[in-house]
């Protein structure tokens, strides 16, 4: 029997293929946001990182948005605290927490997402933690605080992290709300229909904290390194690896999509090596250690699909 293209991509090695190659792009989008600290405005990517993936999505799936408006209009206060949490305080802050610490840091601190998810999962939805999840919280919470104190003793005592770890781990956590609200959201609506609403409402939450860093700060400059950027971010991350992502979790399973977080880290930390010549700690890898275990005991559980 004649395989279509479509078929092929949801069946056989394709859809690990997929993952992998999404989990290297989310990589890299670590790093360009580590290379261009200082020079290109956090707020400022976090919008225009909205605004190109939306213009690049809305000609293939503008009828579907449009017929779908009427709900997402009367659910405008959900879709606009999940642009909240995407745009400003998730997408942005990331870039943000690339003027303060190493990708390396960083590439691991994100990887507590999945756990950020399960803890706001039980305060927002009720939904219950068992022990095995609950031991897989403390286990990875125990590496972030191994990442926040850079394996120091005196500086958890002291309660003085750097600040861009701080900033990470609060990042994870908007976009953790994201995850956690979509499950409030009404049936009927496609996963790019949702990605775009929430990009409508993220974008009028974010241009005015935009214009604000412009006056205080600067804007985004007329260069090649900004349009570079931008183009890379809003395109190849914003849509083909989001795309790849969900084409991966429907064909995988959710449980198993989850190893992505697994990948991301190990890219984005070679990457970080390679590329912008940062060394790899004694404590990345206890951090590293204990992370992907509780992330691992938390990914036996029962996973919900996302669009991040």
């Amino acid at each position: 029997m004649y395989d279509t293209t479509e078929s092929r991509f949801k069946s056989g090695a394709w859809p690990y293929v997929l993952l992998i190659a999404a989990s290297f792009i989310l990589a890299t989008n670590h790093i360009v946001g580590r290379t261009v600290q200082g020079s290109l405005p956090p707020m400022g990517l976090g919008f225009w990182r909205i605004i190109v993936a939306s213009t690049v999505l809305l000609p293939f799936y503008w009828k579907p948005f449009i017929k779908s408006w009427p709900i997402i209009r009367s659910h405008w206060k959900l879709f606009l605290i999940m642009g909240a949490a995407l745009a400003p305080f998730g997408n942005a802050a990331v870039y943000l927490a690339y003027n303060f610490t190493s990708a390396i840091n960083g590439g691991i601190v994100a990887t507590v997402q999945p756990m950020a998810t399960v803890v706001l999962s039980y305060f927002l939805l009720s939904e219950l933690v068992n022990k095995v999840q609950a031991i897989g919280i403390v286990i990875a919470a125990t590496g972030v605080l191994v990442i926040l104190s850079a394996g120091s003793i005196d500086v958890l005592l002291s309660f003085k992290p750097n600040i861009g770890d701080v900033i990470m781990l609060a990042a994870m956590f908007g976009f953790a709300v994201h995850n956690v609200l979509l499950r409030r959201l009404p049936k009927g609506l496609s996963g790019p229909v949702i990605l775009l609403g929430v990009q409508l409402f993220g974008a009028l939450v974010i241009f005015p904290i935009y214009v604000v860093e412009m006056i205080v700060y600067k804007p985004i400059p007329y260069t090649v390194e900004a349009l570079s950027t931008i183009i890379w971010i809003g395109v190849v991350v914003g849509v083909f690896a989001v795309g790849f992502t969900n084409s991966a979790v429907l064909s995988l399973g959710p449980n198993k999509a989850s190893m992505s977080n697994y990948f991301r880290a190990v890219f984005t930390t070679v990457l970080a090596i390679l590329v912008l010549g940062e060394n790899l700690q004694p404590f990345h890898a206890v951090a590293f250690l204990l992370v992907f275990t509780g992330i691992f005991l938390m990914g036996r559980q029962k996973r919900h699909k996302t669009y991040l």
